[in-house]
């Protein structure tokens, strides 16, 4: 073994490195460190610290530690405070997940002392940890990692729209040094960083600078890096001049690619492209075509992008049709290379970039707001189709942080846009959004109310209202009901994913609440799989791991045991909802974030992104201002050329970007001509006169003004002079200071390296010395915990002993006990289980005697029959062989052995019977005996019964199978061996044929039709193979290729989607399955069976018959019919809307206020609920059910009927009348619904005589309600119910209705005789309490609560002051009828408005005239 010698080293930031020498190697990271180096490391480290506990200079703040290289679980934020957090009390915690560092905050540094020492390992994970600077930000007051690009635009959002967008800070320029181009462009971060600390006060534009950076210009490029040095300098020399000239507002951007040139060359040279950026078949060269522009946060020293660095609104509408045609449906490919969050985090950087250029060019407009909605669409899509993501991969809370941000800024560009008069297409939907997004918060209810009256009224913010109320109450029924309502669009699916989990865990705690044992030892359960249906999960596994998740417990049973829920410390992982949310997704996820059909690919697929340099990678002229970029310009594709003469100085004041000069003429862009720095002599303004001057003068003043001119220079070389002296000087006392500041700082750290070099030394031998204390101490408490280990081992068998004996003396005691219970138990139920197989016995006994006796008679009757016929026939054949002895024919030659075997002579004597009677001779007759003899027979019922499935036993089965055979030369002989008697007839004993198609029968229990069809032989029709269970398809190797066109029509007429395929190939060759592309067939199941040709091809086919049809009986699913149910058309209407319904009214008016007012006040409310359950029940009857399986006609004459008491009510499909899904037979039912409604009430009255009112009410209502014969009686008969029945109307209204509709069964003729439904619709629409959610009308004086206690405690001593008189109120009532046959005429009846409007006229006429004649022989019915 090595020896390995570890050095400890402070470097000047803190941090603890550690190196290994002598054959040793560093490795921070390994997993299987020893004890003893951990007790190493943590000693020297604790040393160090100790020695430097005094000094302690404030560059680190000792209370925070800096971890780099963290675990991947330390992603989760839980995770890592909770380890942390045991070496003290966290103050801060702040999470860098994408740097994978995070800062950690104690309260003292004891506690980040403890945590530097112990906390650097984390489940065998070593990662780097330090104490943190003094310089590093202030950790923020949040657990949460938090953008500060999304606080920064949220916080701006907040103040307001166009704040937003204000004028921001001025740039913070870079020093300007005296070096060269070079120098500037590659200058150190240490300068950077100085410069931007200091920045200076005014930028100076130097002509060292100008002409550093038109050299560079001035280069050619190549390479990525070259271009991007070259547009860099474009930019700064464009910074310079645009510093003076600067705008106010915003930069209005003009760069027409997806991403600006000079970021494309830098991230290649960088290497920083993206996989979905880089060209085919390379890894690191950008393809420029599909480069999009990267997000850069912000920051202070960030440079104000120019315009081409801008996109305009056309790019980024580019941009985003790029990302919605090429990058959005990558999610959903099932590719290798497609992962899930390289593809998020992407396309989420990308639509970042587009929403940043958004807000720096202050857009507002419709096409910015359709933008920013189709990156909120992307945002809504993630939350659904990354929930079950890691938390690596996809952060739902920066997600809704993201969201968030969206939603905030469409809604200030929604508000500016509505003040310029111009409205969003699709602000309603967004509004809804906003809604569904903060239905924990009910002030978003104020919000609404300042919308304008059409968005609050919209159907989105409608049906975001309903999930909110639905969420406040906990209906958590109706909250799932809503979701899975198909007007529930997928977007709004997707948001609402963030509530399942909380609502499914209240919707526990409510069914725990209510199902709950009463007693402590009890404890109750519920099937998981109800618990599973009524929260919405896609299957019971989900629910269990739901469920126990919570600390639920699920028995082997399948039932979960409904005990306390535990207090969870992680959150629940919802897995991916593809039931509930992305089902309803039905188109692309680009169409989706598009919110319309998308945009044509020409778009983008047309355009060049453009390119600054020409052919030689020179910078092109017009390139030098970035005006190539404009729109509509012209680029240029020649060189810059070098001007001969320099241009004049007022031409370079104008246009500072000039092609490129010669070096000497750079001088006369800061200075101007001597000349034109004099003024004139007379610079008078208006009218002046000067005389001529003489030669002399002007040659006096030019020597003058050249005499000035010369002194200024001189004067200016002198100030230079002494100003470069006094530099070299400044410059040579500076370096003398540094060289003394360096020397010095050289021999401190010769010091300090030796005194810690001594420490060091020091602290090897305290190692030494406390490792060997250590090992003594260890090796003491293991021997110590041995003991005890052993000690405690001997005490828990003891005290297992004796628990285990106490067990069985209870177990015994229990046992007995309960046997003896369960033995009375069992004997009682024995006694009476016998007495009652007695009872029974007796009763099928009888019965059983009574049915063999009559089938005794009838076998006697039929046996009476048959001898009479037998006794006839033998006589007749008694006849025949007289007359066949007659024969002069002799078998004299044949043996006798021979002519005795009946089998050996049947052939000739079959000839002699067919000459005796005359018949002609047919050879198919001949031959047809040998085929019956024949063994090669298939029986399709026999192998029916034994792989179809069976739903209930003794039930009878049928099946319907299609034999489709090839038109060519295979066809032909297949068909003939068919024909030859190949597939049996039914020969059981309860066999029965039928004639039509090829095979019709039925055996062994089973129906069974069989059509056989021919191609290119179009002598079947549509409606002969509809409901068919399979189809077998017999076809030539050659033709396999036409299955397809084969198939279609078969399918499509059939509508089945089992299919058997045997193939015929030649006997020489090796048959290869085919790939045949059948998917868009939409077949369920499909398989090819070879048949060899060959000699014995018969029973090839019979055997690859037998074959196919085993695979399609396997196949076969039964169809489920479960869901419908066939009723009897009266018992339809009489149960669901007899007194079951007001049964169950009654009990919604005792739970409810609100109904029972309604019933008690108001007879019309109790209409109104009669007439919406027959409205539902409508629904329920018109259901469209031609979509169901249906029953093969064929097969009827095989069907048992069912007995006569249960005939119509049953599920069978092959029990169901006939026509049962016509819609126009269901319309007729639903016509009958409609006439069984009750009409209007008129008010009730308020005169004084209240009961002659109430009875002319009474009578008035029940002639516009009733048939015309009895209205007297019904209305004395409602009369009576109405005074017995103060309390409300409910009995009123439900004697009325059941007259009504006997009345309306009576009369109908032509009724069909049962209705099909779907149990599942009835329940939902008809059986629920949808009766709450009717609402009884506002009275004209409304009672309130203490007037309404009053009257509940007066009615019952009123009620026993008054007592009603019989006698008077009928007396009362034919006072009213009486004045009632006066007007009667006027009147019309029910029958007038059931009967067709053609008849209606003649019959009144008729009625009004049998009236009058029987008017005054109708007796009036005794009241007394």
């Amino acid at each position: 073994m090595l020896k390995t010698i570890e050095y400890t080293v402070i470097d000047r930031r803190g941090i603890f490195a550690s190196a290994e020498s002598i054959g040793g190697n560093c490795n921070n990271k390994t997993h299987s460190l020893s004890f003893t180096k951990k007790k190493k490391r943590k000693l020297q480290i604790k040393n160090h610290i100790r020695s430097m506990a005094e000094p302690r200079p404030g560059a680190y703040n000792y209370k925070t530690l800096l971890c780099t290289n963290i675990p991947e679980l330390f992603l989760d934020k839980y995770v890592a405070r909770s380890h942390f957090g045991r070496f003290g009390t966290l103050v801060n915690f702040v999470l860098r997940p994408r740097r994978m560092t995070c800062t950690v905050s104690y309260a003292s540094e004891e506690q980040a002392e403890r945590a530097l020492l112990e906390g650097g390992s984390f489940q065998g994970h070593q990662f780097d940890i330090s104490y943190a600077e003094n310089e590093t930000a202030p950790a923020q007051k949040t657990e949460e990692w938090v953008d500060p690009d999304v606080q920064a635009e949220l916080s701006a959002l907040q103040s307001g729209w166009r704040n937003e967008y204000a004028t921001g800070k001025p740039l913070k320029p870079t020093q300007s040094g005296d070096g060269g181009g070079s120098s500037m462009l590659l200058a150190p971060p240490v300068a950077a960083a100085m410069s931007v600390k200091n920045p200076p006060a005014t930028r100076d534009r130097t002509p060292a600078q100008l002409r550093d950076l038109e050299n560079v210009m001035r280069r050619p490029a190549h390479t990525s890096e070259e271009k991007f040095r070259v547009l860099d300098a474009r930019d700064k020399l464009l910074r310079l001049n645009g510093t003076q000239q600067k705008l106010a507002g915003a930069t209005q951007g003009h760069c027409p690619d997806m991403c600006p040139e000079k970021e494309r060359v830098l991230r290649e040279f960088q290497r920083q492209v993206a996989f979905y950026e880089l060209q085919p078949g390379s890894d690191e060269l950008i393809c420029h075509e599909r480069a999009l522009k990267q997000y850069s946060r912000s920051s202070a020293d960030q440079e104000t992008p120019l315009p081409h660095e801008l996109r305009n609104e056309t790019a980024l509408h580019m941009t985003m049709s790029y990302l919605m045609h090429e990058i959005m449906d990558i999610s959903e490919r099932q590719e290798p290379q497609s992962h899930l969050g390289d593809w998020f985090h992407f396309v989420w950087d990308r639509t970042r970039s587009i929403r940043k250029e958004i807000t720096q060019q202050e857009l507002c407009s419709l096409g910015a707001v359709k933008l920013v909605e189709q990156c909120a669409r992307f945002h809504i899509h993630c939350a659904a189709r990354l929930v079950a993501a890691d938390p690596s991969v996809f952060d739902s809370k920066i997600n809704a942080e993201n969201l968030t941000k969206c939603l905030q800024t469409l809604k200030y560009m929604y508000h500016d846009l509505r003040l310029k008069g111009v409205q969003c297409p699709r602000e309603s939907e967004f509004r809804g959004y906003i809604v569904l997004l903060n239905l924990a918060d009910a002030n978003f209810l104020w919000d609404i109310s300042q919308l304008p009256t059409e968005l609050q009224s919209c159907p989105e913010v409608r049906q975001a209202i309903q999930f909110y109320l639905a969420l406040q109450d906990t209906n958590f029924v109706r909250f799932f009901q809503l979701l899975m309502d198909e007007d529930t669009s997928y977007l709004s699916a997707c948001i609402l994913v963030a509530y399942l989990t909380r609502l499914r865990v209240l919707g526990l705690h409510r069914l725990i609440q209510a199902y709950r044992a009463p007693r402590k030892d009890e404890v109750s359960s519920l099937p998981l799989s109800y618990i599973a249906d009524l929260l919405s999960f896609a299957s019971e596994q989900e629910a269990a791991d739901f469920v126990q998740h919570y600390g639920l417990e699920v028995n082997e049973a399948g039932r979960v045991v409904l005990s306390r829920m535990h207090t969870v410390e992680t959150e629940y992982k919802l897995p991916r909802q593809y039931e509930l949310v992305e089902m309803k997704r039905v188109q692309s996820v680009g169409e989706v974030v598009s919110g319309e059909p998308l945009p044509p690919r020409d778009l983008y697929l047309n355009h060049r992104p453009h390119n600054s340099f020409n052919e030689h990678g020179m910078l092109k002229s017009i390139a030098w201002a970035a005006k190539d970029q404009l729109p509509g310009m012209q680029q240029e594709e020649m060189q810059p050329q070098m001007p001969t003469h320099p241009p004049a100085a007022s031409k370079q004041r104008d246009n500072f970007f000039k092609v490129p000069m010669q070096p000497e003429g750079t001088a006369a862009v800061f200075g101007a001509p001597a000349t034109a720095a004099v003024p004139p002599a007379s610079s008078i303004e208006g009218f002046s006169f000067v005389l001529p001057k003489s030669r002399a003068q002007e040659l006096q003043e030019q020597a003058l003004a050249e005499q000035q001119r010369r002194a200024q220079e001189e004067a200016k070389h002198q100030a230079l002079q002494i100003a470069l002296a006094a530099a070299k000087k400044r410059e040579a006392e500076l370096m003398a200071i540094h060289e003394a500041k360096v020397a010095e700082a050289e021999r401190v750290r010769q010091q300090k390296l030796r005194e810690r070099q001594e420490q060091q030394r020091r602290q090897q031998e305290e190692l030494e010395a406390q490792r060997q204390r250590e090992r003594e101490q260890l090796q003491l408490e293991s021997e110590r915990q041995l003991k005890l280990e052993q000690l405690r081992l001997v005490q828990q068998q003891e005290r297992e002993a004796r628990k285990k004996t106490k067990t069985l003396e209870f177990y015994q005691e229990i046992f007995q006990d309960t046997l003896a219970e369960i033995c009375e138990q069992e004997f009682k139920l024995h006694n009476q289980a016998c007495r009652s197989y007695e009872t029974v016995l007796d009763s099928l006994t009888r019965d059983l005697v009574a049915q063999q006796m009559q089938q005794s008679l009838y076998e006697l009757g039929v046996m009476r029959v048959y001898i009479r016929r037998w006794r006839n026939y033998r006589r007749s054949q008694q006849q025949k062989d007289s007359l066949f002895n007659q024969l002069p024919l002799s078998f004299g030659a044949d043996d006798s052995d021979r002519l005795v075997n009946e089998r050996s002579v049947e052939d000739s004597l079959r000839l002699i019977r067919r000459y005796r009677l005359g018949e002609p001779c047919d050879y198919g007759k001949l031959l047809a005996g040998l085929e019956e003899q024949s063994w090669l027979k298939l029986d399709l019922w026999r192998v029916l019964d034994k792989c179809l499935p069976l739903a209930q036993p003794g039930a009878r089965r049928f099946y319907k199978l299609v034999i489709s055979l090839s038109g060519g030369q295979e066809g032909v002989q297949l068909n003939y061996d068919l024909d030859r008697g190949l597939l049996q007839q039914p020969k059981s004993p309860d066999a029965r044929s039928v004639e039509g198609g090829y095979i019709r029968g039925f055996s062994q229990g089973i129906g069974l039709s069989v059509l056989k069809i021919r191609d290119n032989y179009h002598d079947w029709k549509a409606s002969d193979l509809a409901q068919a269970n399979g189809i077998i398809c017999l076809i030539g190797l050659e033709e396999l290729r036409n299955l397809k066109q084969r198939l279609k029509p078969l399918l499509q007429a059939s509508r089945c989607h089992d299919v058997a395929v045997i193939v015929q190939y030649p006997a020489n060759t090796t048959f290869v399955e085919p790939d045949i592309p059948l998917q868009d067939l939409c077949l369920r199941s499909f398989n090819i069976f070879p048949l060899r040709h060959s000699g014995n091809s018969r029973q090839r086919l019979m055997i690859a018959l037998e074959a196919a049809v085993q695979f399609l009986a396997k196949v076969t699913v039964t169809k489920a019919v479960g869901h419908l149910q066939q009723v009897e058309t009266r018992e339809y209407l009489l149960g669901n809307l007899g007194s079951e319904l007001f049964r169950r009214l009654k009990h919604a008016a005792e739970q409810d206020a609100a109904i029972r007012r309604g019933t008690q006040l108001n007879p019309q409310f109790c209409a109104d609920l009669f007439n919406e359950a027959v409205q539902r029940l409508q629904l329920v009857a018109g259901e469209d059910l031609s979509d169901c399986p249906q029953f093969p006609e064929e097969l009827r004459v095989f069907v048992q009927p069912l007995p006569i008491e249960s005939s119509l009510p049953t599920n069978r499909l092959e029990h169901f009348e006939p026509g049962w899904h016509l819609t126009e037979r269901r319309q007729r039912i639903v016509q009958l619904l409609e006439r069984c409604k009750l009409p209007r009430m008129s008010e009730l009255p308020r005169s004084s005589s209240l009961a002659e009112a109430q009875c002319q009410w009474v009578l008035d209502y029940a002639q516009l309600s009733q048939q015309e014969d009895c209205v007297e009686q019904i209305a004395l008969q409602a009369i009576q119910i109405l005074q017995s029945n103060a309390a409300g109307y409910l009995n009123f209204v439900e004697y009325l209705a059941g007259e009504r509709m006997q009345y309306l069964l009576g009369q109908e003729r032509n009724l069909p005789r049962g209705v099909v439904y779907k149990t599942r619709t009835l329940k939902s629409r008809f059986l629920s309490a949808w009766y709450y959610e009717l609402r009884a009308p506002q009275m004209n004086q409304p009672v309130s609560a203490d007037e309404d206690a009053q009257e509940q405690e007066e009615q019952p001593s009123q009620a026993e002051a008054q007592q009603l008189d019989f006698n008077d109120i009928m007396s009362k009532a034919e006072a009213v009828l009486n004045r009632c046959r006066q007007r009667q005429e006027d009147r019309r009846t029910l029958r007038d408005l059931n009967r067709p409007h053609k008849t209606r006229t003649s019959k009144v006429a008729s009625n009004q005239k049998h009236d009058a004649e029987n008017k005054p022989k109708r007796k009036r019915p005794n009241f007394k």
